[in-house]
């Protein structure tokens, strides 16, 4: 293995240095691809050779691990031990973005700002990838990333906890006859959003039981936008089975979770929880209503076609990208998607744009010509013909009529 390449890698990628030390503790090779860095820890911070001494020497002698460790200081700098077979692997020092939940952390150092600040900045999830694939290159077994978090972030004791407030529960529970709400009050919930009946949604909400909503947080707030999260979750998997494109889902689902937790108050958040489960509902009623009803068409194609389409539909997609990413012949995905849906994919595509446009012209103050450039129109006047052709109306009497207007 050529591990001088290995290491000149981990050193571009993370923008560090990657130290490579023997089973002893004898330095074998070190690597740091970033000139500015080393020219700053030598000219800001003279001391810092000490102070790199005895972190590496604190490393060293805890770094007896088979999956990789990772130790924080109170100020973010990170670095991080790789065991090999015949070596250990020092990767630091680095800034991350979150490290409150580490077990490990670094001997107390004050750093100065200005070496802080030359720090490249990167997540959890960006450096563990990395460690693990310096790490998974010389051993046969290989680690996962769930399983370096489990080791570095989470508590040994925390599975026992678990389980024994999960015994207390159940016995205070039935001690004071508390219980949740039935089950099946969620399935005849859920039913309706995938099936597109609001009045269903409606009338099982409206059921009334001695049960309760767990608790889901100690704090009232966050108790409520988890609960909140949680029914968009579920809210957004039944819509997907009753036809909704998954990107459409997805999306939606993305842009109510982020106004969940921007929410201050427990009652705006089961609030945006339930106008979410209402417009799947709704958006599940419209696909079920259009002619070209996914939901009662079964070709699994056909529907991976629609979610590649919808997540492709600011570029010019072409039939040829189309029939590669569905590994089909181009004249037989034609005749097949004509045959399910009574369109033709250059049809449904332009559907589906114009779908779109609507809604940014209802709730975004984009120009016209930004959004004909957006959505791969070749001019302003070729996506406005394209609009009247299917709306009736200009792009400007849509805007007059139904758009937002903004300050």
């Amino acid at each position: 293995m050529n591990i001088r390449y290995l290491m000149s890698y981990i050193s571009r990628t993370l923008h560090t240095f990657v130290r490579q030390y023997s089973l002893c503790g004898e330095p074998l090779e070190a690597v740091c691809e970033r000139r500015d860095l080393t020219d700053i820890l030598q000219e800001t911070s003279p001391e810092y050779k000490d102070t790199g001494k005895t972190i590496i020497s604190f490393l060293l002698g805890h770094s007896n691990s088979k999956i990789p460790m990772i130790f924080p200081s109170e100020d973010s700098v990170v670095y991080a031990c790789v065991p090999a077979k015949c070596s250990i692997f020092l990767i630091g020092p680095v800034l991350l973005e979150h490290c409150s939940e580490y077990l490990y952390r670094l001997p107390a150092f004050s750093y100065e700002k200005e070496w802080l600040a030359s720090l490249y900045v990167c997540s959890t999830e960006e450096l563990i990838d990395k460690l693990l694939l310096m790490r998974n290159l010389f051993f046969d077994e290989s680690i996962t990333s769930e399983e370096t978090i489990l080791f570095n972030c989470v508590k040994k004791n925390v599975h026992y906890t678990i389980q024994k407030e999960f015994s207390d529960i159940l016995f205070n529970n039935h001690e004071h006859t508390k219980k949740h709400n039935p089950y099946d009050r969620e399935v005849r919930e859920m039913s309706g959003v995938r099936n597109g009946d609001l009045e269903q949604v409606k009338k099982s909400l409206a059921e009334d039981y001695l049960g309760k909503i767990g608790t889901l947080a100690k704090n009232p707030l966050r108790h409520s936008k988890n609960h909140a999260i949680v029914l968009i979750t579920l809210s957004s998997r039944a819509a997907i089975e009753g036809g909704l494109l998954p990107e459409i889902s997805f999306s939606l689902s993305d842009i109510y979770i982020q106004k969940i937790e921007e929410a201050t108050t427990p009652e705006t958040a089961i609030l945006l929880g339930r106008q979410a489960e209402y417009q799947y509902t709704l958006l599940v009623n419209e696909v079920k209503n259009q002619k070209n009803n996914p939901g009662t068409r079964g070709d699994l194609r056909i529907s991976r076609c629609k979610n590649y389409i919808f997540s492709h539909l600011h570029e010019k997609i072409s039939l040829a990208s189309i029939a590669e990413e569905l590994y089909l012949n181009k004249n037989y995905l034609c005749d097949l998607f004509k045959k399910e849906e009574g369109i033709t994919i250059g049809e449904y595509i332009l559907q589906q744009k114009i779908h779109l446009i609507q809604n940014m012209l209802i709730y975004s103050n984009y120009t016209y010509s930004e959004i004909a450039t957006y959505f791969g129109f070749s001019s302003q006047s070729h996506l406005g013909r394209q609009f009247k052709k299917m709306t009736g109306m200009t792009l400007r009497q849509y805007r007059e009529m139904y758009g937002v207007h903004f300050s």
